[in-house]
């Protein structure tokens, strides 16, 4: 089984693809794709499906998985998340590839076993080892929304 997660973020967006044949799962390929610059809206959702569709074709997962943003107040941090979640939502019923969404409080050590208060970040580094560059929260949350369909 292979899963791919997303994190939609101001600048960029990170995606990991993970095979969840091994147990921890292995990292296939995981990546920062920073947004261009000056792009109407148009242009960028078209930009968006584009790199989206890529990525989906490439690795044929057997599930797509995001992280959703809440407490959004900008137009930039709409048209930079909010956007491209739903052209993802929409790739993924074209491909009929299932997909979740997990929102912040969702990701969260206890579905590892581990206790509430337990730092998810640093939990996981040590099972599935760290993997630079931008081995950070952003790409973190990727990896976390796709390994939790492998649980």
């Amino acid at each position: 089984m292979k899963v791919i997660g997303f994190n939609f973020t101001k600048n960029d967006f990170r995606f990991c693809a993970l095979d969840g044949r091994t147990n921890p799962p292995r990292i296939i390929e995981k990546s920062k794709i920073v947004h261009p610059n000056n792009m109407d809206v148009e242009d960028l959702m078209e930009w968006f499906e584009t790199q989206l569709s890529l990525i989906i074709d490439k690795h044929r997962p057997n599930q797509i998985s995001h992280k959703i943003s809440l407490n959004l107040t900008t137009l930039d941090q709409i048209r930079s998340s909010c956007y491209p979640q739903a052209i993802l939502n929409l790739l993924s019923k074209k491909k009929s590839i299932p997909i979740n969404s997990y929102s912040s409080q969702a990701i969260n050590a206890t579905k590892f076993g581990q206790p509430k208060k337990t730092d998810v970040f640093a939990y996981i580094d040590p099972i599935i080892g760290k993997h630079p560059p931008y081995w950070d929260v952003a790409t973190k949350e990727a990896v976390l929304v796709a390994w939790f369909n492998l649980l």
